[in-house]
């Protein structure tokens, strides 16, 4: 029986997830538009184009922070979670790992990885 605070893979997001338990972040390219997207997709957000799959670099600078006081199940509270701007283009809403409570917005970023749960790996970013 699967854990509920672990996603679950679906058609779309299936290839993803596999590639995390390699500890590989891939995202969805629009070779047409010449752009990424994230979180995985059936269609691209920018043109009729297929899209590709292709690894990301890992790394971003962080665009905006909080601190979760309320635990989601599975996790611990408090803890910080960010958004980061990746450097292929898309923004990625994670939990921030390593990170002092004053980091603040305009920090260069990396991935990292949570321990795997439910056969899955999630994924993190901290300071670079």
């Amino acid at each position: 029986m699967a854990v509920k605070d672990v996603p679950q893979p679906g058609d779309v997001s299936r290839e993803f997830w596999a590639a995390t338990s390699r500890r590989e972040f891939l995202l969805q390219h629009d070779a047409k538009a010449d752009r990424s997207q994230f979180f995985p997709r059936p269609v691209s957000l920018f043109s009729e184009s297929e899209l590709q799959w292709r690894a990301a670099a890992g790394t971003g600078t962080l665009s905006a922070v909080t601190t979760a006081r309320s635990p989601a199940p599975g996790s611990e509270a408090p803890h910080m979670v960010g958004l980061v701007k990746l450097d292929e283009g898309p923004r990625v809403f994670a939990r921030l790992l390593n990170a002092e409570p004053n980091i603040a917005p305009g920090r260069r970023m990396r991935l990292t990885w949570e321990q795997e749960r439910d056969g899955l790996r999630l994924y993190a970013f901290e300071p670079a």
